[in-house]
């Protein structure tokens, strides 16, 4: 049987042969816990203005924000006070960035911490689009936690219960829409998933930080080095080995925080060799636009091709060191108890 013509992998016919993509270098404000319904608004309020501004020029396709827009976060809140800083989705915040979204014909990307209709008790990570329909188009949730950095439910926390639901698909999703293959991707330095995303069509991946003041411990951080460039660099590999775009979205300074220069800004966008189309200069609030040939690049492009034969041995003969499916068993209350339980149930 001979090659399939390209692309060898589903997709939607786009609505123009390039589109331009935005991203959105915003600062990250922590909601006040006592008053996060105003704290939300203001936040909502701040990215419709950003929203505004950017379309105000010519037509931008896509928008993308950074992990935590809406609410900020705040590592010493329990679990009580992490439902409380989290959104409905649907909810009326999704309902009104759909409202931009449909009044733009774009798509608008963006983190949040949310609460899900069918997952009573849980907040999660989630990576959201709305689109032109005015509707959430697309729900991501993150695939795991690290050790004590976070306890919102991730993919792996109840991975049976997750593919029992929606499936295996449903563990990788690809948003095909009409601007392109979209897939977003917090997690960092683990080159698997983006593979995944590539082997499964993904032509544009997205990765969202969010290194500000409280989110790392006290040690500053210049955007012109440490925990940002390392992730970036480690972005731009991603796309490159998969010959992929990329969006990298990191939040902006807080002139408000405590600690204002924490490893904000850096961010960029990449082509599929991963070389910068875009770079922020700085770590203040800005925006980095670049246009993407996609019909052309569609014609060319193919999913990875890899001697997977090679592999599947090793990674079915390697055991993970912290099991799935701990959150079935109890909901940690803080990053602390989330911490222990994952060394409790170490493997090795």
């Amino acid at each position: 049987m001979g090659e399939k013509p390209l692309p060898n992998y589903p997709v939607v016919p786009l609505r123009q042969d390039e589109i331009v993509v935005v991203v959105v270098q915003s600062k990250q404000v922590t909601v006040d816990i006592d008053n996060v319904e105003k704290g939300i608004k203001d936040n909502l309020n701040l990215m419709v203005r950003l929203i505004d501004t950017i379309q105000s020029r010519r037509h931008k396709d896509l928008l993308v924000f950074h992990e935590f827009p809406l609410t900020g976060s705040d590592i010493r809140w329990n679990r009580q006070q992490q439902m409380r800083a989290s959104i409905d989705v649907p909810g009326p915040e999704t309902e009104l960035l759909g409202q931009k979204a449909k009044q733009y014909n774009c798509y608008i990307e963006f983190g949040a911490k949310g609460r899900l209709p069918d997952w009573p008790g849980h907040f999660h990570y989630l990576g959201l689009i709305v689109g032109p329909s005015g509707k959430v188009e697309h729900v991501r949730w993150k695939l795991r936690n690290l050790p004590g950095l976070g306890f919102g439910t991730t993919v792996y926390d109840v991975l049976d219960q997750y593919v029992e639901r929606y499936g295996w698909d449903a563990v990788f999703p690809v948003a095909r829409t009409d601007i392109g293959n979209l897939a977003i991707m917090p997690e960092i330095m683990e080159p698997e998933v983006a593979r995944i995303f590539a082997m499964k069509g993904a032509e544009i991946l997205i990765r969202y930080m969010t290194l500000g003041a409280g989110h790392w411990g006290t040690r500053p951080i210049s955007y012109r080095g440490g925990l940002g460039n390392t992730y970036r660099i480690d972005f731009a590999a991603s796309c490159m080995q998969n010959s992929v775009y990329g969006c990298f979205v990191n939040n902006a300074v807080n002139m408000d925080d405590l600690i204002q220069d924490y490893g904000a800004g850096r961010s960029a966008i990449f082509d599929y060799d991963g070389r910068m189309m875009a770079e922020a200069n700085s770590g203040l609030q800005t925006i980095l636009e670049a246009t993407i040939p996609i019909a052309s690049y569609r014609r060319g492009h193919s999913i990875p091709v890899i001697p997977g034969d090679l592999f599947k041995h090793f990674y079915q003969e390697y055991v993970s060191k912290y099991p799935p499916n701990s959150y079935l068993k109890m909901l940690p209350n803080s990053n602390a108890e989330s911490a222990q339980l994952y060394i409790k149930d170490a493997r090795w």
